[in-house]
């Protein structure tokens, strides 16, 4: 239903009452009406119901409901409606009129055709998607103790986390045991828009343009959407989506201080506002800006992330969404520690060198066209200009990155420019739901290497490169549905074309620059089957492809992409209000992966790996005050290929556990998570005894605790305020990984304990 037909003659009723009142929700024999103020009153929410529903229509009758989803799904089950949560106001909408929805009453679908393969992030949603899926909502993200967005996703089933910088500004995101550095190997999505700085070329995170307090929902798919989304798409695909436009004008300020233990102070500002000016048009600023140090030293930090969102409805049938960006981030990089070094201080940093720049200006434009009820037409367009830069200490005698030794200083930097669009075509006919997209994306890639030697200050250009990269792909699904709607079966088929021209800018013989073409046919299958209320298989099996990155698209060898089968096979079980439990077995062939010759000094596709493992997670709520989630992650890894072949794959934690256990009183919330790691390796070799300056080495085993405490404090009718206090690493647990990217010498310890003081005002 679209803004102006849920704004006109609409009703809103806002009660204020207790937000974790005792009471399930029992109703019987009520119209709408008289549902929603019961529901309001309850919940403390308020809702939005177009006149015309109320008029004499009954509901179902419901009893002793403990959860307010749950409330809402069978309130309306069957009736042609639908309640959407959506910034704490209960949307009511249509879905099928009451005929279709009294004759097919088994098979509702929504009036207007969804064509986005993820739909929405709503948890009734994801309990019936083909593939393992994770939803990271708005109130949990309020409730942790997370000091960025690595915080908020340890919890996740198959996700593992090196928090190199503790300010967010660099994160090293790891998918089912695919490597972690930059999160080369995480397809990032915001807003269903790629977010990496160049999706085909250069599809490392060395840009990360997100910042926590401006998202909604982190939605993690860790399969079955590869047909859809793409490139590197192995692991599966993140969505970041960003706080929705209120439909009434409203604001937040929001402050938060991390107090290290060694007196480091690092800020955290947001600031939104905006809403729907009128009937048709909405519009909202985003401003959040961080700024000083984690725990390391040598780890100061500014950032500076603003966001427009604007959307407009031509039509009831129409709407346009457009988001302009402007990201900004300045950071010192505190690197790793020699061993000795650490175990003196390993708040310390050895690297005085290391810093990285990045800028990037973003925007997109969305329009969407439902010219029926079982059609849609979406066609999304993107932009984006960045440039990032990182300088490191160097030594020109062998010794490379090793701490302490630097005689010089080198300087990575890169101006990239992308375009893109994709438009897309769905409709439904009969027990069919056939989408139809296709994508094209430019990118234009400037890659600067330069060396200044401390001795006598002269700067030399060693590498000068041009790459241009020019992607196709097209890509058609067919959602199948038997027994009811029940069984859904979805073939579905992607193609990549993927043409690069590397052009070497200091040579002068034509024979340098080069050109590659590659293509791929990627086909992917998922079935999701509805076995009974209270249980959900599914099972899936899909081709994912990475480009050849543009460090490694050079004059030398002859690269093809790298590509991978993922197969999965899972169920969620719900047999009450009270408990549920989700578990998915799964398996990656990795084939292909691009690895570096050191005697040819090229690139050659050698690597094969193979993953496997499983994820459960169990959800209890004893009570309405009291829930429990606990997550368990089996990965098993081993490379097929090379000298180590049958060895461990560097970097994944075997074991994973994690816990998070809120309890709420009144308006006082409190939350504990705990995350623990087994222990991992750190090279191919499998190295445990650590070498003297640290390279290599056994990673111990750790377990981290965060804990929060939450309170709303009256402050006026119109003005609602939210204090928080919380602690990171409660018990200052000592662990560490091996160094990344431009600092891999030695030991990156950790974030030790600190303290989180936070405000919000909402008006």
């Amino acid at each position: 239903m679209k803004k102006k037909m849920l704004a006109a003659s609409s009703l809103a009723l806002v009660l204020s009452v207790n937000l974790f009142a005792d009471e399930s929700y029992t109703i019987q024999n009520k119209t709408l009406k008289e549902a929603l103020e019961i529901i309001s009153k309850k919940s403390n929410l308020s809702y939005i119901a177009n006149d015309e529903l109320f008029e004499s229509q009954k509901i179902n009758n419901i009893q002793n409901i403990n959860s307010l989803d749950k409330a809402l799904e069978l309130l309306f089950k069957n009736t042609g409606l639908k309640a959407v949560i959506k910034n704490d106001v209960i949307v009511i909408i249509k879905t099928k009129s009451q005929k279709q929805a009294t004759s097919d009453s088994n098979n509702l679908g929504e009036v207007e055709i969804q064509g986005d393969w993820l739909g929405e992030t709503s948890a009734e949603n994801v309990k019936v998607y083909s593939g393992a899926r994770t939803v990271i909502d708005s109130e949990y993200l309020q409730n942790i103790a997370a000091k960025n967005i690595e915080d908020a996703l340890r919890t996740v089933p198959g996700v593992q986390i090196q928090d190199e910088t503790g300010t967010g500004v660099l994160p090293n995101i790891s998918l089912r045991g695919l490597k972690p550095g930059r999160s080369a190997h995480l397809n990032a999505l915001v807003n269903g828009v790629p977010a990496a700085i160049a999706p085909y070329s250069h599809s490392s995170f060395s840009l990360f343009p997100i910042t926590m307090e401006t998202l909604e929902t982190i939605d993690v798919v860790r399969g079955g959407a590869a047909v859809h989304y793409g490139p590197n798409n192995v692991g599966g695909v993140v969505n970041f989506i960003t706080k929705p436009i209120g439909t009434e004008h409203t604001s937040t300020l929001k402050g938060t201080v991390h107090v290290a233990e060694n007196g480091n102070i690092l800020t955290d500002t947001y600031l939104r506002t905006g809403g729907f000016v009128n009937d048709k048009l909405g519009l909202q600023f985003q401003y959040n800006g961080i700024k000083g140090e984690s725990f390391r030293d040598h780890s100061n930090t500014d950032v500076k992330n603003l966001i427009v969102d604007t959307e407009y409805y031509p039509s009831d049938d129409s709407e346009i969404k457009a988001n302009l960006q402007y990201y900004k981030a300045d950071a010192d990089l505190p690197g790793a520690l020699l061993p000795e070094a650490y175990e003196k201080d390993r708040s310390s940093s050895q690297r005085p060198y290391d810093k990285f720049e990045g800028e990037t200006k973003r925007g997109s434009v969305t329009y969407k066209l439902n010219p029926s009820d079982s059609t849609e037409f979406h066609w999304m367009n993107f932009a984006q200009e960045s440039k990032r830069k990182f300088d490191w200490g160097w030594n020109t005698t062998g010794s490379g990155f090793t701490p302490t030794t630097e005689n010089s200083t080198r300087s990575a930097d890169r101006k990239i420019t992308v375009l893109g669009a994709e438009p897309r075509w769905t409709f439904e006919k009969g027990n069919h739901k056939v989408t139809f997209g296709a994508r094209y994306i430019k990118e234009d890639v400037d890659y600067l290497l330069n060396q200044t030697k401390f001795s006598d200050g002269i700067t030399a250009d060693l590498r000068d490169w041009k790459i241009k990269t020019n992607a196709l792909a097209g890509y058609v699904s067919d959602t199948i549905s038997f027994m009811d709607g029940d069984l859904k079966v979805t073939p579905g088929l992607r193609y990549e074309n993927v043409e690069t021209d590397f052009g070497d800018n200091k040579s002068s013989n034509p024979s340098d620059d080069k050109k590659k073409s590659m293509n791929s046919f990627l086909p992917g299958l998922s079935i999701g089957y509805q076995a009974s209320n209270e249980v959900f298989l599914f099972t899936n099996a899909q081709r994912s492809l990475r480009a050849p990155q543009v460090a490694q698209v050079r004059k030398e060898g002859d690269l093809a992409v790298e590509l991978a089968w993922n197969y999965e096979a899972g169920i969620r079980f719900e047999p009450n209000d009270n408990f549920s439990v989700n578990s998915t077995v799964y398996r990656i062939d990795y084939k292909d992966q691009i690895e570096y010759v050191s005697s040819t000094q090229s690139f050659n596709n050698l690597g094969r790996t193979r993953h496997q493992g499983i994820e459960t997670q169990f959800i209890l709520k004893p009570s309405d005050r009291t829930l429990f989630t606990l997550g368990y992650t089996f990965l098993d890894t081993e490379q097929l290929t090379g000298t180590n072949k049958g060895k461990d794959l560097p970097w994944v934690a075997s074991h994973q556990l994690s816990l998070s256990s809120d309890y709420k009183i009144g308006d006082n919330k409190f939350n504990l998570t705990g995350i623990y790691l087994s222990k991992t390796f750190s090279d191919s070799a499998n190295t445990i005894e650590e070498s003297s300056n640290g390279q290599v080495g056994e990673n111990p085993a750790y377990m981290v605790w965060n804990a929060k405490y939450s309170t709303k404090v009256p402050v006026s009718n119109n003005l609602k305020a939210n204090l928080s206090l919380g602690i990171n690493n409660l018990f200052d647990e000592d662990y560490y990984f091996r160094g990344v990217d431009v600092s891999p010498v030695g030991r990156v310890s950790g974030q030790g304990r600190s303290f989180i003081i936070s405000g919000q005002i909402d008006f």
